[in-house]
Protein backbone atom coordinates (compact mmCIF):
# COMPACT_ATOMS: atom_id res chain seq x y z
CA UNK A 1 0.00 0.00 0.00
CA UNK A 2 1.44 3.35 -1.02
CA UNK A 3 1.16 6.74 0.55
CA UNK A 4 -2.33 7.30 -0.87
CA UNK A 5 -3.53 4.04 0.68
CA UNK A 6 -2.05 4.97 4.06
CA UNK A 7 -3.70 8.38 3.96
CA UNK A 8 -7.02 6.79 3.04
CA UNK A 9 -6.70 4.39 5.97
CA UNK A 10 -6.05 7.25 8.36
CA UNK A 11 -9.09 9.09 6.98
CA UNK A 12 -11.27 6.01 7.47
CA UNK A 13 -10.10 5.56 11.07
CA UNK A 14 -10.61 9.27 11.77
CA UNK A 15 -14.10 9.20 10.23
CA UNK A 16 -15.02 6.13 12.29
CA UNK A 17 -13.76 7.81 15.46
CA UNK A 18 -15.70 11.01 14.74
CA UNK A 19 -18.82 8.97 13.96
CA UNK A 20 -18.48 7.13 17.26
CA UNK A 21 -17.93 10.40 19.10
CA UNK A 22 -21.06 11.86 17.48
CA UNK A 23 -23.12 8.83 18.48
CA UNK A 24 -21.93 9.04 22.06
CA UNK A 25 -22.44 12.81 22.28
CA UNK A 26 -25.81 13.09 20.52
CA UNK A 27 -28.05 11.77 23.29
CA UNK A 28 -25.88 13.61 25.81
CA UNK A 29 -28.56 15.95 27.07
CA UNK A 30 -28.08 16.08 30.78
CA UNK A 31 -24.52 14.90 31.23
CA UNK A 32 -24.85 15.51 34.96
CA UNK A 33 -28.34 14.03 35.14
CA UNK A 34 -29.32 10.54 36.14
CA UNK A 35 -29.33 8.29 33.05
CA UNK A 36 -33.11 7.82 33.12
CA UNK A 37 -33.70 11.60 33.20
CA UNK A 38 -31.32 12.31 30.32
CA UNK A 39 -32.76 9.49 28.22
CA UNK A 40 -36.32 10.62 28.91
CA UNK A 41 -35.50 14.28 28.16
CA UNK A 42 -34.05 13.25 24.82
CA UNK A 43 -37.04 10.98 24.08
CA UNK A 44 -39.55 13.71 24.92
CA UNK A 45 -37.78 16.32 22.82
CA UNK A 46 -37.65 13.86 19.91
CA UNK A 47 -41.40 13.16 20.20
CA UNK A 48 -42.15 16.88 20.42
CA UNK A 49 -40.02 17.44 17.31
CA UNK A 50 -41.84 14.62 15.49
CA UNK A 51 -45.22 16.15 16.36
CA UNK A 52 -44.09 19.62 15.29
CA UNK A 53 -42.71 18.22 12.04
CA UNK A 54 -45.96 16.36 11.30
CA UNK A 55 -47.86 19.62 11.81
CA UNK A 56 -45.53 21.48 9.43
CA UNK A 57 -45.80 18.76 6.78
CA UNK A 58 -49.59 18.88 6.88
CA UNK A 59 -50.05 22.66 7.18
CA UNK A 60 -46.94 23.97 5.40
CA UNK A 61 -46.20 26.22 8.38
CA UNK A 62 -45.34 25.89 12.04
CA UNK A 63 -48.10 25.68 14.65
CA UNK A 64 -49.06 29.10 16.03
CA UNK A 65 -49.05 27.94 19.67
CA UNK A 66 -49.03 24.99 22.03
CA UNK A 67 -52.80 24.60 21.95
CA UNK A 68 -52.83 24.19 18.16
CA UNK A 69 -50.01 21.65 18.32
CA UNK A 70 -51.74 19.66 21.08
CA UNK A 71 -55.06 19.67 19.19
CA UNK A 72 -53.29 18.48 16.06
CA UNK A 73 -51.65 15.66 18.01
CA UNK A 74 -54.95 14.59 19.56
CA UNK A 75 -56.57 14.43 16.12
CA UNK A 76 -53.92 12.03 14.84
CA UNK A 77 -54.95 8.41 15.04
CA UNK A 78 -53.06 6.12 17.41
CA UNK A 79 -51.50 4.49 14.34
CA UNK A 80 -50.36 7.86 12.94
CA UNK A 81 -48.80 8.76 16.30
CA UNK A 82 -47.07 5.38 16.42
CA UNK A 83 -45.84 5.65 12.81
CA UNK A 84 -44.31 9.06 13.58
CA UNK A 85 -42.87 7.98 16.96
CA UNK A 86 -44.99 10.52 18.85
CA UNK A 87 -46.75 8.17 21.24
CA UNK A 88 -50.01 8.67 23.08
CA UNK A 89 -48.75 10.62 26.11
CA UNK A 90 -49.11 14.06 24.53
CA UNK A 91 -49.13 15.90 27.86
CA UNK A 92 -45.79 14.41 28.89
CA UNK A 93 -43.84 15.39 25.79
CA UNK A 94 -44.20 19.10 26.55
CA UNK A 95 -42.43 18.83 29.94
CA UNK A 96 -38.76 18.20 30.70
CA UNK A 97 -38.20 15.48 33.30
CA UNK A 98 -34.93 17.17 34.33
CA UNK A 99 -36.21 20.62 35.33
CA UNK A 100 -39.92 19.69 35.56
CA UNK A 101 -40.87 22.70 33.42
CA UNK A 102 -42.49 23.00 30.02
CA UNK A 103 -40.09 23.01 27.12
CA UNK A 104 -39.74 26.40 25.45
CA UNK A 105 -40.92 25.94 21.87
CA UNK A 106 -40.52 28.33 18.96
CA UNK A 107 -43.98 28.32 17.49
CA UNK A 108 -44.80 29.49 13.95
CA UNK A 109 -41.35 28.37 12.86
CA UNK A 110 -41.21 26.61 9.53
CA UNK A 111 -38.58 23.88 9.49
CA UNK A 112 -35.98 25.02 6.98
CA UNK A 113 -33.53 22.23 6.06
CA UNK A 114 -30.86 24.81 5.18
CA UNK A 115 -30.81 26.16 8.76
CA UNK A 116 -30.18 24.30 11.98
CA UNK A 117 -31.85 26.39 14.63
CA UNK A 118 -33.08 25.69 18.14
CA UNK A 119 -36.70 24.56 17.96
CA UNK A 120 -37.36 23.52 21.58
CA UNK A 121 -35.30 23.56 24.77
CA UNK A 122 -35.47 23.22 28.51
CA UNK A 123 -36.63 26.33 30.35
CA UNK A 124 -34.02 25.94 33.11
CA UNK A 125 -32.01 22.81 32.40
CA UNK A 126 -29.31 21.71 34.82
CA UNK A 127 -25.91 23.11 35.81
CA UNK A 128 -26.16 25.96 33.29
CA UNK A 129 -26.81 23.58 30.41
CA UNK A 130 -30.05 22.96 28.55
CA UNK A 131 -31.20 20.13 26.35
CA UNK A 132 -32.09 21.56 22.95
CA UNK A 133 -33.82 20.01 19.94
CA UNK A 134 -32.56 21.48 16.70
CA UNK A 135 -34.73 22.01 13.61
CA UNK A 136 -32.82 19.30 11.76
CA UNK A 137 -33.96 16.77 14.37
CA UNK A 138 -30.78 16.50 16.42
CA UNK A 139 -30.48 17.03 20.16
CA UNK A 140 -27.73 19.05 21.76
CA UNK A 141 -26.80 20.38 25.15
CA UNK A 142 -26.09 24.10 25.10
CA UNK A 143 -25.07 26.79 27.52
CA UNK A 144 -26.96 30.11 27.44
CA UNK A 145 -24.65 31.76 24.90
CA UNK A 146 -24.78 28.86 22.44
CA UNK A 147 -28.55 28.55 22.84
CA UNK A 148 -29.00 32.24 22.05
CA UNK A 149 -26.80 31.90 18.95
CA UNK A 150 -28.86 28.92 17.76
CA UNK A 151 -32.07 30.96 17.89
CA UNK A 152 -30.90 33.21 15.02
Amino acid sequence: MGRAGGAAGVCIVLAAFLGLLTCVAAPGCGKGAAPAAQDDTYVRLRKLYNLYRAYVEKNQKGPPNEEALREFGQKLSPQERADRSIGDELDDIFISPRDKEKFVVRYSLRLDPSKNQALAWEATGRNGMRCVMLTMGYPAEYDEKTLNESKK
